[in-house]
């Protein structure tokens, strides 16, 4: 379909959706729009604001038929869509944040690829499709390195190689297919800057410090983060690069390294919308589902200001108990729960927006003094489940 504007009234697919896609259900129910939500399992505790949901495998072109023909545009909320089931899906409805840059990124060589092409930094890599390979690559790529699969994907499995005899493991490890073999970046710090683009318009939002625990969960973002003018300059031209050259519409983000030098290295590219980037919902003026939505109607971006300095807390099922304690006694929290049974005590359970000073060391004192998340000042472990483990 050429068609690239779609009013109130209008019908909104969302295909494949997790525990953020209640709050792109209900910007998109806001702005006026029916929502249509095909997944392929029962997830109705999130799915509840919508008109209607789908239940089907991605290969059922039966029911991704009345799911395509049911509505005037289709977006996903995570780029872990296949996009064949997207390119099916096109012949019915429009698919505006388009198809070729899932592709890219979808393809860990392909990615690798496109930022090498818009000059940005990246880890040393090489291919691998055997133990030997990785026998006879470790020496140029060093030790620590990091074996992964080209394909990303729900369930990818990646391996840290610290010393020689780590790569006998790798032998059940590597099944079939091609493998990535990548130098490990020992850095000091992690950041994200997530954008919105609606082609030659694209809004990119303050930058976010992240901090992992030492299995490489998330724990913290905070926004806006504090580095050096040249260095922020830097990671704004590479977004700004990513938005010009990956034809795609709609909310993304750039994660990144940074050494111990200022070296600056890119991680991945994430398309769609990340648990991250809730940090917005109270630290700037827009949160990336309003922006999400009005890059897929057609609608201008919205002008993205910082409201305030705040962090985002990812509360997990084990801190229950702890959490519900601080819900009683803290007024300068808000707070995100989700009604959801599902997953182990690893699992995510809600968000926490500590807000109320402009001093983020303040702010942290404060997360600190609670002792929920005491667990966080761990060394980091070299593994690559993506910017959150599950």
């Amino acid at each position: 379909m050429s068609r690239t504007a779609f009013y109130p009234g209008s019908t909104l697919g969302i295909i494949a959706v997790n525990r953020n896609g209640g709050a792109l259900i209900a910007a998109a129910k806001k702005a006026g729009f029916n929502v249509i939500v095909y997944d392929d399992h029962a997830q109705p505790a999130i799915t509840k604001m919508a008109d209607e949901t789908i239940i089907g495998a991605y290969n059922d072109k039966v029911k991704l038929t009345q799911f395509g023909q049911s509505c005037d545009a289709i977006i996903y909320q995570t780029p872990n869509v296949d996009s064949r089931v997207l390119r099916y899906l096109s012949q019915f409805a429009a698919v505006p944040q388009g198809i070729n840059g899932l592709e890219i990124i979808q393809d860990r060589l392909m990615e690798r690829a496109f930022l090498d092409q818009v000059n940005i930094n990246i880890a040393p890599y090489v291919t691998v499709v055997s133990l030997d390979d990785v026998y006879q690559s470790i020496d140029s790529i060093g030790y620590p390195a990091l074996l992964k699969p080209i394909q990303r994907g729900l369930g990818e499995q990646s391996m840290i190689i610290r010393r020689q005899s780590d790569i006998t493991r790798a032998a059940d490890f590597i099944d079939t297919g091609t493998y990535l073999l990548e130098s490990w970046i020992d850095h000091t710090a992690e950041y994200t800057m997530t954008a919105a683009t609606a082609g030659k318009d694209t809004k990119i939002y303050p930058l976010a410090k992240l901090q992992f625990n030492s299995d490489r969960q998330l724990i913290s973002v905070a926004s806006p983060a504090t580095v050096q003018d040249d260095l922020l300059e830097e990671m704004q031209r590479i977004v700004q690069s990513v938005a010009d050259s990956l034809q795609y519409r709609g909310v993304f983000s750039v994660n990144f390294y940074v050494t111990a030098t200022g070296t600056l290295y890119v991680k991945n590219i994430e398309l769609g919308l990340t648990s991250i980037a809730n940090v917005y919902d109270t630290t700037a003026n827009v949160d990336q589902y309003e922006e999400q939505v009005r890059a897929t109607v057609g609608m201008p971006l919205h002008v993205i200001h910082p409201l305030q300095t705040g962090l985002l807390m990812v509360v997990r099922k084990y801190q229950q108990v702890a959490i519900q304690r601080q819900w009683l006694l803290k007024s300068n929290w808000q707070f995100r729960f989700f009604n959801d049974s599902e997953g182990d005590d690893q699992s995510i359970f809600g968000f926490v927006w500590v807000t109320g000073s402009n001093n983020l060391v303040d702010l942290e004192n404060q997360v600190d003094d609670t002792e929920v998340w005491q667990e966080t000042v761990t060394e980091k472990k070299a593994t690559d489940q993506g910017t959150e483990k599950q």
